[in-house]
């Protein structure tokens, strides 16, 4: 059985007891002549096998006093239960390549974006820029074409240092540009950039924790920065994947007890991890963003607990899992009660989930009765 269909399975009664449901006991031939078997359809589904006497074709026997539920229409939706942590995600240090004595660090949790100093080296500025590729080597005249330097020049271009079209060529408008920029900071203005005197992350980030103190020696790690929301994340089996695209909704509880909502925001590849036996197990990340990020001011790196919700049918004939009867020689039926009469109607099945099944052939309509078990 799937962990979608175990977690199905778990909430069938709570599905059940939410339809009206009218108490009558089932006809005494179907307790007498009935046995249980269980069916590998989608992962498993408990059915009552109907005996060779089971009438079907039309000649009812009459109702005795069965619990019912009316057969309704509408969207079929899955719900997976999951535990994740709350927090500003992974951390990613940050240093230079320049050597010198670190004389300021910004306060912990501060958020720097483009042009902002990340530390000081001799109260000198490095700064960071926005970008995918690090810098791998300096920018000065004479050097060869590059995506690097587009991607310096789109920089210097928002900052209002650079004014024509960013390329990937460096030019002498490049330097000029560099002057202004080191103008601005307070650097000597040379027209060109030293490695480590930059930093390039792909997006503006928050200040976690200080790897170096004021007064100490500069390296490869100075600073440990995260992303700037935050965000939980949390693990599924990786067969669940269909049901959690992006975009997913999720109710997430806080520590505490309020309820939020929030979206899948990215789906990562499987992974390994800890299961309770100590061994290992295959599960899909998932990321998930608060609708309101304010939601969870003053909390970070806690526990939350969630529900994803997807519809994997809209406008689907809806029956409890409960209701199915296994047919001898194969295929499913349902007892319907009409008039005060008992008729056992073939039909054809679709998905499953959250304790319904979607009937997708067969001779029932919304707002039928069906008999289930007491």
């Amino acid at each position: 059985m799937t962990e979608q269909h175990a977690l199905a399975e778990d909430q069938m009664t709570d599905a059940a007891a939410a339809q009206p449901a009218r108490r009558r006991r089932r006809t005494p031939w179907l307790i007498a002549g009935a046995c249980v078997a269980v069916l590998g359809i989608a992962g498993g589904v408990l059915a009552v096998t109907l005996p060779a006497s089971s009438k079907e074709d039309g000649d009812g026997a009459a109702a005795a006093d069965v619990a019912t539920t009316p057969v309704d229409r509408g969207d079929l939706t899955e719900r997976v239960r999951l535990n994740g942590r709350l927090g500003y995600g992974s951390v990613q240090e940050l240093g230079t390549s320049l050597g010198g004595t670190i004389t300021w660090l910004p306060d912990t949790g501060a958020v720097l974006d483009r042009g902002a100093t990340l530390f000081r080296l001799d109260d000198d500025p490095v700064v960071l820029l926005i970008g995918a590729l690090p810098m791998w080597r300096g920018f000065a005249e004479g050097m060869d074409d590059g995506p690097d330097v587009l991607q310096l020049e789109q920089n210097l271009a928002a900052l209002g240092f650079f004014e024509r079209e960013p390329d990937e060529e460096f030019a002498g408008s490049t330097a000029a540009a560099i002057e202004r920029w080191q103008d601005s900071l307070g650097l000597e203005e040379t027209g060109a950039i030293e490695p480590g005197r930059i930093v390039f992350a792909p997006a503006a980030v928050r200040v976690a924790q200080h790897k170096a103190q004021i007064g100490g020696g500069a390296g490869a790690s100075v600073i440990a920065v995260s992303d700037t929301v935050k965000r939980v994340t949390a693990f599924i089996a990786p067969n669940l994947e269909p049901i959690a695209p992006v975009g997913t909704p999720v109710q997430l509880t806080l520590p505490g007890g309020a309820t939020v909502p929030g979206k899948v925001s990215a789906v990562g590849a499987p992974v390994e991890q800890d299961d309770d036996q100590g061994g290992k197990k295959l599960k899909l990340p998932l990321t998930i963003t608060l609708d309101d990020p304010a939601a969870a001011d003053g909390l970070d790196d806690v526990a939350v607990n969630g529900e994803l919700t997807a519809v994997r049918r809209e406008d689907a004939l809806l029956v409890p899992v409960t209701a199915l009867l296994a047919r001898t020689g194969g295929g499913f039926a349902v007892e319907v009660v009409a008039k005060g009469v008992v008729e056992t109607v073939p039909v054809e099945l679709g998905l499953f989930a959250d304790g319904l099944v979607e009937v997708t052939g067969g001779e029932l309509e919304a707002g039928d009765e069906v008999v289930v078990p007491e």
